[in-house]
């Protein structure tokens, strides 16, 4: 009998079906965390007036969400070190949702305080701000991101991982 040729270069899809649900979340993820910059771009302009800290922290905060949504976009987890898939990727995603998990709740503990408590030891004015739409903007699409994250590493932990295993 004639053995058939086996394909070595198929596609990612064809190689490990993904998980509809943590693809689905992923999209969301980074489509949060890309438009972030838009809201902190929104934000922005009101804090140039008042302190150059404030506004290159909304700069270096909006980065940060810009470049780590890419990074959720390319998924760098799920290549092994020949560029091959992983056959359990998303597991290697963890330490990268557990960054932007902390780096976005951060964002919004530092809102909530400035415009509780105000932010002591940060620019001229340490009293609270007020509350305004443009400074709610980036928090509006923060909080979504947050709960998009949590539930990435929900689904992607150590239970999930043998789930996965058990069920083969």
């Amino acid at each position: 009998m004639a053995e058939t040729p086996v394909d070595t270069h198929s596609s990612p899809e064809q190689e490990t079906p993904a998980r509809p649900d943590l693809e689905r979340l992923l999209r969301w993820a980074t489509i949060l965390s890309i438009a972030a910059i838009l809201g902190h771009a929104i934000d922005a302009p009101e804090h140039l007036t008042e302190w150059w800290g404030f506004s290159a922290y909304l700069v270096t905060a909006g980065a940060f969400q810009f470049f780590y949504g890419f990074g959720l976009l390319l998924k760098p987890w799920r290549y092994d070190e020949t560029g091959g898939l992983r056959e359990d990727g998303d597991r290697f995603g963890r330490p990268y949702y557990v960054l932007g998990l902390a780096l976005t709740v951060s964002v919004v503990v530092v809102y909530v305080v400035s415009r509780t408590t105000g932010l002591p030891f940060f620019g001229p004015s340490a009293a609270a701000e007020r509350f305004s739409v443009p400074g709610l903007v980036p928090v509006l699409l923060d909080l979504p991101l947050i709960c998009c994250l949590a539930q990435l590493l929900r689904r992607t932990g150590h239970g999930a991982a043998g789930q996965a295993r058990v069920s083969r």
